[in-house]
């Protein structure tokens, strides 16, 4: 048999070259990191989640992941700084669709519950986790120095919440006098009624939607005075 036939059947039986794989820019690579780690913290609770198992999962050496973040502790930050900066689109945005203080705030309370439970597994790393610590950075604790030089999303999310309390305070609606109580309350309520659900989601709620709101209209009824009017409309409903 002719060489050149012979040489000309070897390379063509040779394997094709695998194409080469896209370099990611930094700013993609941490997108996947942050991914990946919101995943597995979701799965696994953050306790059970290393450095090396997030690398893994984003299919880089663990020497690589430490170029982007230094730890996990730091890649929980994103998650939380993330978190509360699409919350507080969504506080404004409902707050800003009404006028009327009292509606601002109920209209308030309730885009908070529809936003926790639409992202449920972010809601609970970000406010059930053992991680204390990161959510009181993350959150920068409303009404301290810090918060008021530099707030966080966090922070900005509460005082949305803050203000249309104070607001309805303010329009002398209310029957107590406590704003920072109040507000306190407020959110007590809130982070009540969406922790329950998606904790206890198998439970066979009558109606999530019809409960969500009554809860929301219990707290409601409570801190408005007995003259208002927006309570005494509630009062054939309780």
């Amino acid at each position: 048999m002719d060489k050149k036939v012979v040489k000309t059947q070897g390379k063509q039986g040779a394997a094709a070259p695998k194409p080469r794989r896209k370099r990611l820019s930094p700013e993609e690579r941490r997108g996947q990191i942050v991914a990946a780690a919101r995943s597995l913290f979701a799965a696994e609770g953050t306790d059970n989640v290393s450095m090396r198992k997030i690398a893994n999962r984003v299919g880089i050496t663990q020497a690589a992941i430490y170029q982007h973040f230094e730890n996990k502790e730091a890649i929980f930050f994103v998650i939380i700084e993330g978190f509360f900066a699409d919350l507080l689109a969504a506080l404004e945005t409902a707050i800003e669709q009404e006028t009327e203080p009292l509606r601002r705030l109920r209209s308030g309370m309730r885009a908070y519950v529809d936003y926790g439970l639409s992202r449920p597994e972010e809601y609970r790393l970000v406010f059930m986790t053992p991680m204390s610590g990161l959510v009181r950075a993350g959150l920068a604790v409303p009404r301290t120095d810090e918060a008021l030089h530099s707030p966080s999303p966090g922070s900005l999310a509460f005082d949305v919440l803050d203000r249309a309390v104070r607001d309805v305070a303010l329009a002398g609606r209310t029957r107590y006098a406590d704003t920072d109580l109040l507000a306190e309350a407020v959110w007590a309520a809130m982070h009540g009624i969406v922790s329950l659900l998606i904790t206890h989601d198998l439970f066979p709620w009558t109606d999530r939607e019809r409960l969500a709101d009554f809860q929301l209209d219990l707290v409601f009824r409570g801190l408005l005075h007995d003259k208002c009017p927006m309570r005494q409309g509630m009062a054939g409903t309780f």
